[in-house]
């Protein structure tokens, strides 16, 4: 089995037990098209439609036309896209300065040089200890975490009111370093939403989170507004469906694949899985 499959079968166990079909769908979702399959499915329409597995194996163009129908159903209009080439191939670990994405994960463009997965040996880890499921960093302490059932949110986080507040980009498309500095300020960003709502064990990496900017942006759609409908369906996902609490019992971590957020959080990107650390 790939590891790409076995990435997907991870997710799907972890949410295995909630006996919903489509559940969270969106955790799973790598591009437009993937999201859009998910809002469709959440809304009762495509059940033409095939499995998300085997959605998921066809290239953009026939994402698309098997979409054109359910989706016309409930008024989302889709856009096509713009050439006639396979279904673009995520990031992987041995391929991180690959295609466009690399213009904004330089080490040079922003000071997120772990983020960026570059290729400096160095790690502002180095003096760090890892440890299955604990950071520690000097005297201080940082644990993982997982996801959270509903009981143990802040009030009012699952409300419509709660939005993601991904702002726009504002700079121009070809100023790298303004670019990668608004894709680490959104992608902070996105990370607090998601422990919000208690979903923090199941983030993107910024890897995928820098290809689906690239990807929503570039069919020339709104990438904070994208974010922002996807917040919407895993609140309301979140409210109906149980979350399972586990941590993982084996975590793959690299000092040069770790970095700090918001001062309080550590991100480790572990190629498929995501792991999220908070200061004790």
């Amino acid at each position: 089995m790939s590891h790409f499959y076995k990435g997907l079968a991870c997710f799907f166990l972890l949410f295995s037990g909630v006996g919903h079909a489509g559940g969270f769908c969106l955790l799973a979702a790598e591009n437009y098209y993937e999201q859009l399959y998910c809002e469709v499915k959440a809304q009762g329409q495509g059940k033409r439609l095939p499995s998300f597995y085997d959605f998921k194996k066809n290239n953009e163009q026939t994402q698309a036309f098997l979409l054109m129908r359910p989706a016309a159903k409930l008024g989302i209009q889709i856009v096509k896209p713009k050439l006639a080439v396979s279904k673009p191939v995520q990031p992987k670990q041995s391929d991180h300065k690959s295609g466009e994405a690399a213009l904004v994960i330089e080490k040079s463009a922003v000071n997120r040089s772990t983020l960026a997965h570059s290729d400096s040996k160095a790690s502002p880890f180095d003096g760090c200890l890892l440890q299955e499921r604990k950071i520690q960093c000097d005297d201080v302490s940082y644990g993982l975490v997982g996801n959270l059932s509903n009981k143990r949110l802040s009030k009012g986080v699952l409300d419509g009111k709660n939005k993601m507040n991904i702002p726009g980009y504002q700079g121009k498309p070809d100023d790298r370093q303004a670019l990668a500095g608004y894709l680490a300020k959104a992608y902070d960003q996105y990370i607090l939403k998601m422990l919000e709502i208690g979903l923090g064990g199941s983030t993107f990496t910024y890897n995928k989170f820098v290809y689906l900017y690239y990807d929503v942006s570039g069919k020339g759609i709104d990438f904070s507004q994208r974010f922002e409908t996807m917040f919407g369906y895993l609140k309301q996902d979140k409210k109906n469906l149980a979350v399972s609490e586990k941590l993982p019992e084996t975590l793959y971590l690299k000092k040069e694949r770790c970095d700090w957020l918001r001062k309080k959080t550590v991100v480790c990107d572990g190629g498929q899985k995501n792991y999220v650390f908070q200061r004790y």
